[in-house]
Order: C-alpha cells, then sequence, then structure tokens
C-alpha cells in the first residue's frame, strides 16, 4: 500500500509540474479522507456532473469563512440541479477533497444528528457548546428554509447535524438532542458517540488502525482513472499491485488478479455513476 501511496503521489505531482490539469492525474486520497470525500472523489470524474457543472450559473457561489474557521454557505435560492447530485451548489469538479469545501445535501447523507439549541444557560451546571469545540474540518449550509446544517469532517469520519437555530454558528448553545422514536435509537447513539469523539483530541491519520485509509475504495479509484485514461486491465492492474506481481500472476491458472483488477474498475465505474451516494452515511 505504502509503495501505491509513494508512487501515485509521485506521479500526480508530475502531472500537476506539466501544467495538466488535476482531475487529470492518478489521484490517491490522503489518509485523512472520510467518506464524504470519498464520495466527491469519484462524483466529479462523472463526466455528466462536470457538464452540468459547466452549464451552471453561477458555477461557484461565493461562501465565508466564519471566525472559528468554519466554511459558511448560505443560499438565497435553491438549485435543483446540483440537489440532483447531492449538493446543495456545485462544486468545482478540478479540485480535489479537502482542497476547497463541498457542500453536501442534508438529503444525500443517510445519518444525521438532529438537534435544537437553547441558550447556553439553559441548564445548570451543563457545559455549553460550541462549534469550535468539534476538532473537525466544518462545513455549514444554510438553505432556503433557515435551518444551519453542519458538515464534521475528522480524519476517516464524518458526522452530519442539523441544529434548529441559526444563532449557534457563533455562539456557545446547551444542545437538546432529538430522536425519532426507538427505532431511531440505536443509529442516534452510534452517532452521539462519533460526534462527543470529535470533542476530544483529533486522532492521528497516520496512527490509527479505526481510520484506516479504505483500500478498496482507493483502488477502485486508481482502477477508474486508469480506465478513463484508456489503459488496459494489464496496465491497470501493474499501476495498483505493481509489475512484479502482475509478471507472477497475470497468467496464472486461477485469474484471480484479473478477475480483481476487473472488480474494481466495475466498483469505480459504479460509484461514478451514483454509487458514491452509498458512501454518504
Amino acid at each position: 500500500m505504502s509503495e501505491c501511496l509513494g508512487l501515485l503521489l509521485n506521479r500526480d505531482l508530475a502531472d500537476q509540474s506539466r501544467g495538466l490539469p488535476r482531475d487529470t492525474a492518478i489521484s490517491c486520497g490522503p489518509a485523512s479522507y472520510d467518506p464524504s470525500d470519498w464520495a466527491w472523489e469519484f462524483l466529479r470524474r462523472n463526466p455528466d456532473y462536470g457538464a452540468d457543472w459547466r452549464s451552471s450559473v453561477p458555477r461557484r457561489l461565493p461562501h465565508v469563512t466564519l471566525k472559528d474557521g468554519t466554511r459558511l454557505l448560505r443560499l438565497r435560492r435553491r438549485f435543483p440541479r446540483a440537489e440532483g447530485w447531492g449538493l446543495y451548489a456545485f462544486a468545482d469538479p478540478s479540485v480535489a477533497a479537502r482542497q476547497a469545501p463541498v457542500f453536501w445535501h442534508m438529503a444525500a447523507l443517510k445519518q444525521v444528528v438532529r438537534l435544537r439549541a437553547a441558550p447556553a444557560t439553559h441548564r445548570e451546571g451543563l457545559t455549553p457548546l460550541t462549534l469550535s469545540r468539534f476538532k473537525a474540518d466544518r462545513t455549514a449550509a444554510i438553505g432556503v428554509d433557515n435551518v444551519p446544517f453542519v458538515l464534521l469532517k475528522g480524519p476517516g469520519v464524518h458526522v452530519a447535524v442539523e441544529i434548529h437555530d441559526v444563532a449557534v454558528l457563533t455562539n456557545e448553545f446547551a444542545p437538546i438532542f432529538e430522536i425519532d422514536g426507538f427505532a431511531d435509537l440505536n443509529a442516534q447513539t452510534e452517532l452521539l458517540k462519533r460526534l462527543h469523539r470529535l470533542t476530544e483530541q483529533a486522532p492521528s491519520a497516520t496512527n490509527r488502525q479505526a481510520f484506516a485509509i479504505d483500500e478498496r475504495l482507493h483502488h477502485a479509484l486508481i482502477a477508474l482513472d486508469e480506465s478513463l485514461s484508456g489503459k488496459t486491465y494489464r496496465q491497470i492492474a501493474i499501476t495498483i499491485f505493481g509489475e512484479k506481481k502482475v509478471a507472477e500472476e497475470w497468467q496464472g491458472p486461477s485469474q484471480f488478479l484479473k478477475d480483481r483488477t476487473r472488480r474494481l474498475v466495475a466498483k469505480g465505474t459504479e460509484l461514478m455513476k451514483g454509487g458514491y451516494r452509498d458512501l454518504l452515511s
């Protein structure tokens, strides 16, 4: 895995040094990527998404960065074509994940923490919260319904939060969490644990097992890039697994490496064409 990572990063830098757009290089997600980052990496390679982005007006909506570092997009109207891709507004497909804000729509996220923000003095002895207490990258969107939606992104993990009070984006508040009956209890409990962990010391992207890079997604993304570049299955396999392994196993009786490479290309194509939504859990 480390050899693959180094090889691809070198090729990516080489492509950029020659003046090629970043999306023509083979992308290699850093260890800090969470599932929503991987979703964006597959979506931004979709040619239909690229066509919609190029024809959108405006292509880019201005966002502001709050004093705590939260990037905020406030919408005065809806953008149905962007919503069709699971976004509040279009993001530039030439820009990789974590390098520019991608505002995923609340409806596209499968699991969302819902809370109402009470005044910080709501309950005696309760430590108030601010968004800055979460040791994570934060993007926030306020739609036409005036309800803030915040995506907290830590190494390998994200938590989506719907907050019913605009003022909490900059002020202290006491959170009152909402649960839709017993059927929602287990899912919300796990989300709240994840949310609480983000108030503690952020885990290292390199010294953690729980948030290790999803190797299959990584390989599927490489396979997709190589396939879109017109490479053969054998060439794709060499990029992912190395020339030595391919030379030893490509013509073997089991056909395992060939089948694995085909599956990775198919998986990458599936994720690009809409399967990325399944990553937004």
